[in-house]
């Protein structure tokens, strides 16, 4: 299988990079890796069995002075890299999306949950309207697959997971409201990239690990990765009470994929 990714500002970016040498050594996949600016535009996309749209703007402060960047690489370049392959007739164009485009900041997300973003989040507004914008594109020639994973981890992985090892680093004492999240380990979403791409699949697909995560259950692990001890005590009530303050409620909140195959 030969593949295309196109990652962000000549950066490979953390998914692009470990799918791409997963798929080489485990699936013997050819893999060309491009960048959004005029990388992009100059590579001929005909021949590639795949196109895998890894760039994105993401673990940024949010602002209205740079929500354009959002809408301007999240959705405007994900169509403009679609069509593209769509003339070029490859089969199959695979965009990364997330679990934001629902817009829920706790609870639980089923198949009958529909995908809702807030007005403030530019992220996961810029991730909805690009899917929109690309079922457009999308025909039994043209094969679409989007990817709404959780939280990604993984060593040395960015965003959310970095500030757990950051929490976990000086948290000696973890509290535990026993709280659960959907979490994906990047192996496991670059095999089911793969899958994904070796199958020729098309749909909406939110993968996740088999087993719910708990915050203190998953900085008590790498607190253990230091050779350091923690310890957990029972802190629902405070928690519930500090989940007042965004940091916290992000932390220790509740936010999970009902098991079982999502789409809207």
């Amino acid at each position: 299988m030969k593949i295309l990714i196109v990652v962000k500002n000549g950066k490979n970016g953390y998914i692009a990079e470990k799918f791409a040498i997963y798929a080489a050594i485990t699936h013997n996949f050819y893999i060309d890796i491009v960048d959004s600016y005029d990388e992009w535009k100059n590579t001929p996309f005909e021949g590639y069995d795949s196109v895998l749209f890894a760039a994105g703007i993401a673990h940024r402060r949010q602002t209205k002075e740079n929500a354009y960047l959002y809408f301007k690489v999240n959705r405007d370049l994900a169509v403009a890299v679609a069509q593209k392959a769509k003339n070029a007739k490859v089969p199959q164009f695979i965009y990364l999306s997330s679990m934001a485009v629902y817009g829920k900041k706790e609870g639980k997300i089923s198949a009958n949950t529909k995908p809702l973003p807030t007005h403030n989040d530019y992220y996961g507004q810029s991730k909805f309207q690009a899917e929109n914008a690309l079922k457009n594109l999308s025909d039994d020639d043209f094969k679409l697959a989007i990817i709404r994973p959780p939280m990604v981890y993984g060593e040395n992985c960015p965003g959310k997971y970095a500030q757990l090892e950051k929490i976990s680093k000086i948290l000696r004492v973890v509290p535990n409201n026993n709280n659960k999240r959907s979490i994906l380990y990047i192996n496991n979403l670059s095999l089911f990239l793969c899958m994904i791409i070796t199958s020729s699949e098309a749909g909406i697909f939110c993968p996740q690990d088999k087993e719910y995560a708990s915050t203190a259950e998953m900085v008590k692990k790498l607190r253990q990765k230091s050779g350091k001890k923690t310890h957990v005590i029972n802190a629902g009530v405070i928690i519930r009470i500090l989940s007042v303050l965004p940091p916290v409620k992000t932390a220790f909140g509740t936010l999970y994929y009902e098991k079982g195959e999502q789409a809207e």
